[in-house]
């Protein structure tokens, strides 16, 4: 069918949210009833948030020439298969920062085939990573991805600025608002929905996320629609809210991203229809496999399971994978001769770890992990040598701008692809007061929504307990030098060494933490310390002394559901 382009001139305004998937399978069931037809079945792959080519634990999960092979094994002696992708893929990843998002888009070019001209059944939405470069000189930056992209771009409630993303040669043939495609006799309408917490100054995002669905859905319903997919990037939470309001009359799956672990969410909207919102793991480590199934009468069931990609389960696509080992290459060289270092710079050995260093998200996201809390503690350490009035008591960092998504085992050789890897985007500390109150409330939105988000902080010079099912916390304390423990009062005042991000409100959003401000920021130098230097000194330190980095679990942090673990206010 001719593809609907969607350029427009105004702007909106929009907000997205990525979900989550589980472990479960779940049936959904639609009351749609078209009579006489055989059953008619068609499958669809889904992911969100991959950001890097090579995969993660040393290439030995994810990657894209693993979603190549699979997308093969599912397509064989079965032509019916749909790709989609809930955004978050440009960035960030260190190669990103120096291609843009170049190499993920020619890799995702291949995930059917090499020079196989466009893929009509592979299908991406915005995640608000698309836009992180946000100026509008990058405005025909993103448009030259989209104009590179051999797949479709669903743009619902996202409006790029024509003038702003010019030069852009036919990017529209891919960005498309909404789409009716035809899989196995079953008309199968898509829309888009991207959550709008990054906001680029080319484009305009319609927060309006129900009157988005309702307008899109009743288009693509009128032009025969049989089933509806909403391709989504917004939090699960919000993903659940449009099943609930459009009720009969939503779609019957959402497919989403921003949350970073598989789970999912089912809405039960009348006694037959039940319909979810699906995620799965970011960085691929796991897929959703769906099955869909449109009955003689015309109801839609449509099971789910997760497809673990890693080495064990999935072998590499050898062509996508060369391809891949090509960026690679060409990676280490340009970032050498740009920093005019030598060649092979990112692998020269800086450092080394005796101990596990947990990075992994799900993980880092949701607990106290010791990389998070070396992290913390050099943030406060990075101080010592500067004269204050007063000593820094505090350390806090999201756990978002901690990215390497995987852990690195005891005896590994650190280098600068693992530092790059953890500070994918630069990391500035601030210097501030806190009252008491301020820290009470940090600490109530780092648990809120507790499913492994970015805002989770890592932390040093304070300790609590964390109630993980009552999503609750007690006994805020801070710890001096000494080990003393002190209860945290609203009336405190706090020195705190605080990421940039989260401190600085002209950051947006702040991963949420709007309590912080620069009303009482301590001004220390002319220049804000680089965490990504400072932490890469204090390995090379180290190193310099024939010493290996061995960071312990503090236990500040006292999950309830691991009881096992030290904690510190059990002393």
């Amino acid at each position: 069918m001719a593809k609907k382009t969607w350029l427009k001139l105004t702007l909106l305004a929009s907000v997205l949210t990525l979900g989550a998937c589980s472990n479960l399978t779940e049936k959904i069931e639609s009351s749609q009833s078209r009579p006489g037809q055989e059953k008619r079945e068609f499958t669809i792959l889904a992911v969100n948030d991959i950001y890097n080519i090579e995969g993660t634990d040393a290439g030995k999960s994810g990657g894209m020439a693993r979603l190549r092979t699979l997308r093969e094994q599912l397509s064989t002696g079965n032509e019916n298969v749909l790709l989609l992708h809930a955004g978050d893929f440009l960035f960030p990843s260190s190669m990103s920062s120096q291609y843009k998002g170049e190499q993920m888009i020619d890799l995702m070019n291949q995930l059917d085939g090499e020079n196989s001209g466009f893929d009509e059944r592979f299908y991406v939405t915005f995640g608000n990573h698309e836009f992180d470069k946000s100026t509008k000189k990058y405005g025909s930056m993103l448009a030259k991805r989209i104009e590179e992209s051999d797949f479709y771009w669903l743009g619902s409630n996202v409006v790029l600025n024509e003038s702003a993303t010019s030069p852009a040669l036919g990017f529209n043939k891919s960005l498309i608002k909404n789409d009716l495609i035809t899989i196995n006799g079953v008309k199968v309408g898509l829309f888009s929905v991207t959550t709008d917490m990054a906001i680029p100054e080319y484009a305009a995002i319609d927060n309006n996320y129900l009157t988005v669905a309702r307008e899109n859905i009743k288009a693509l319903k009128e032009q025969g629609a049989e089933v509806i997919i909403a391709l989504t990037h917004l939090r699960i939470s919000e993903d659940a809210e449009l099943l609930k309001q459009l009720g009969e009359n939503g779609p019957d799956v959402i497919f989403g991203g921003h949350e970073h672990n598989r789970q999912h969410i089912c809405v039960a909207i009348s006694n037959k229809a039940k319909p979810c919102v699906i995620k799965a793991d970011a960085d691929l480590r796991s897929a959703t496999v769906a099955k869909v199934t449109v009955s003689s009468q015309g109801a839609v069931n449509i099971s789910h399971r997760y497809s673990i990609v890693d080495d064990s389960t999935i072998a590499a696509d050898e062509t996508v994978a060369k391809r891949t080992e090509g960026w690679i290459k060409r990676y280490e060289k340009e970032y050498c001769d740009k920093h005019q270092q030598e060649e092979s710079c990112l692998l020269k050995v800086i450092g080394k770890t005796d101990v596990d260093l947990i990075a992994e998200e799900l993980e880092i996201r949701r607990y106290e992990t010791n990389l998070g809390a070396a992290v913390a503690d050099i943030m406060v350490s990075a101080f010592d040598d500067i004269p204050l009035d007063r000593k820094v008591q505090i350390g806090l960092i999201n756990s978002g701008s901690l990215r390497l998504n995987q852990n690195i085992p005891a005896g590994s050789e650190l280098n600068n692809w693992y530092i790059n890897g953890i500070f994918q985007y630069p990391v500035s500390v601030r210097l501030i007061e806190l009252s008491g109150k301020q820290l009470r409330q940090a600490i109530s939105h780092s648990i809120e929504d507790w499913t492994g988000n970015g805002w989770w902080l890592q932390s040093s010079g304070l300790a609590f307990r964390h109630d993980v099912k009552n999503g609750s916390f007690s006994d805020l304390s801070l710890i001096d030098d000494a080990g003393n423990i002190t209860l945290v009062k609203d009336d405190d005042v706090i020195v705190a060494a605080v990421s940039d991000y989260i401190a600085d409100p002209r950051n947006g959003d702040q991963d949420g933490y709007t309590m912080f401000n620069l009303d009482r920021e301590i001004v220390y130098g002319k220049e804000l310390i680089d965490l990504k230097t400072t932490v890469t000194n204090v390995i090379k330190g180290k190193w310099a002394k024939g010493e290996a980095i061995s960071p312990a679990l503090p236990g500040r942090v006292c999950s309830s559901d691991r009881i096992s673990l030290p904690c510190v206010l059990d002393k």
